[in-house]
């Protein structure tokens, strides 16, 4: 794995991967700047509860074990809300997700929504407030 800044590094990279192998597929990502969000559902295959959306305080990139969310998020507008509730409800219907799911996206300044990963459990902030609440009985 390599990050890229320019046309001349991806080509030296690409004649270096293909010349070890070329029959392995070769993965390219783009980093996204914007503001990580996330969206835990439980669904029965068909309706989908969306409990909360957790605003992420630091930028895109930082992993989610390592950051701090707010919830209900404090910054995004009724649009972008619209689009994550949508996106979310299409997704779980359309894996057929009975049960929980975690959604992480990226929203960029432009109020672009992307989909990061898409999880067939709860976030770690869901499972630790269920374990906490277990232990209490």
């Amino acid at each position: 794995m390599e990050i890229i800044d320019n046309d001349a590094e991806i080509e030296r990279y690409m004649k270096e991967a293909l010349k070890e192998n070329g029959e392995n597929p070769i993965l390219i990502d783009r980093y996204l700047t914007g503001k990580e969000v996330e969206v835990d559902a439980i669904s029965d295959g068909q309706n989908v509860y969306i409990p909360g959306i957790m605003e992420h305080i630091e930028r895109a990139g930082v992993h989610s074990g390592d950051s701090m969310a707010v919830y209900p998020p404090q910054t995004l507008s009724k649009e972008v809300m619209d689009k994550l509730i949508d996106y979310t409800t299409r997704i779980a219907r359309g894996l057929t997700i009975v049960g929980l799911l975690n959604i992480q996206f990226v929203v960029t300044k432009e109020e672009d929504v992307y989909v990061l990963e898409v999880n067939p459990r709860s976030s770690r902030t869901v499972q630790s407030i269920i374990y906490l609440k277990l232990r209490s009985l």
